[in-house]
């Protein structure tokens, strides 16, 4: 056993969140977490008041995670297309974590104008009058467009573990994005 004094919110979070990228969310309970650390279920108490509070340090953890990821990837020369190939491209690589954010209960979007008003898609949408000079009505149009294909395409990809590499990726996103902004 691990000593409760190397026990830190920080290594539950990691532990959790390397859980849930290999099982999936519904991995999460004390007694697995305290198994991948090596302890007994004590000291995850004395750190937190219960599983709840834990979840939300390991949601905000792996969007946090995702958040880095997208990131590294988003180039402000086309935003929605560099932006929609990170989101299938995180979905490829990680698909626990994508199904943890985007197809859970962890998801708190209820109207498509959640989707719009979160923090990157509106910086894409602004992207997109700012770059391009569309409308602002005319950039949610476009975005919600190729964004729902990227979220199937995510969404196959992650629930089925479907494999597609990058190029392919990026030649879907991209045939999509002309195709509606041509429309």
């Amino acid at each position: 056993m691990a000593s409760i004094d190397l026990i830190s919110k920080d290594v539950v979070i990691s532990a959790a969140v390397k859980m849930v990228k290999k099982d999936g969310w519904d991995s999460l309970n004390a007694r697995s977490i305290a198994k991948e650390i090596g302890v007994s279920t004590k000291p995850l108490y004395r750190l937190y008041t219960g599983m709840d509070e834990i979840k939300v340090d390991v949601y905000n953890e792996i969007y946090k995670q995702y958040d880095e990821f997208v990131n590294k990837r988003v180039y402000n020369k086309n935003a929605l297309v560099t932006l929609c190939v990170a989101y299938v491209e995180f979905a490829n690589e990680n698909n626990n974590l994508f199904k943890c954010l985007f197809l859970s209960n962890n998801l708190k979007w209820t109207s498509i104008d959640d989707v719009l008003n979160e923090k990157w898609n509106q910086s894409t949408i602004v992207n997109l009058v700012n770059k391009f000079g569309y409308t602002f009505e005319d950039a949610k149009n476009l975005f919600m467009h190729v964004w729902l294909y990227a979220n199937g395409l995510a969404t196959l990809v992650a629930t089925n573990k479907i494999k597609i590499d990058s190029k392919e990726i990026i030649k879907r996103i991209i045939k999509i994005y002309k195709e509606v902004a041509n429309n």
